[in-house]
């Protein structure tokens, strides 16, 4: 299992901080298939964007500031999301736009198995040391 800040991840980080974007990293998605998550990635494994999944979108969801150690010294976001069938998820991460996007942070799991109707709720947290 890993959770990283990806490569584009940084770039989109530099950009904020020095005002070149404004693109806000706030829309989630999950995703299935097996793997590790690495740097270089810049999509999820297989990311559930049609299928089974009713009306799924990416959420999109205010970041926050929360407190790790120091005031105010990580980012949170957290999503939501509802299951229309059988499903297992193993990964999510958190994107700059509702659809392709680049890739902020992404983290792999032990599969979460849902059934038809569950609910996940995904928290993703970056902590500046």
């Amino acid at each position: 299992m890993a959770t990283v800040l990806t490569n584009a991840g940084k770039a989109l980080c530099s950009g904020l901080v020095t005002k070149v974007t404004s693109l806000d990293p706030k829309n989630i998605g999950i995703g299935s298939g097996a793997g590790t998550a690495a740097v270089a990635d810049t999509t999820l494994f297989t990311e559930y964007t049609t299928g089974t999944w009713a009306g799924y979108a990416r959420t999109s969801t205010a970041g926050t500031q929360v407190t790790t150690t120091t005031t105010n010294d990580a980012a949170q976001w957290v999503g939501t999301f509802t299951a229309g069938a059988a499903q297992t998820v193993t990964n999510a991460g958190n994107f700059d736009a509702a659809t392709v996007g680049n890739l902020l942070v992404k983290g792999d799991f032990t599969g979460v198995v849902l059934a038809n109707g569950d609910s996940i709720q995904v928290t993703i947290k970056l902590t500046f040391v």
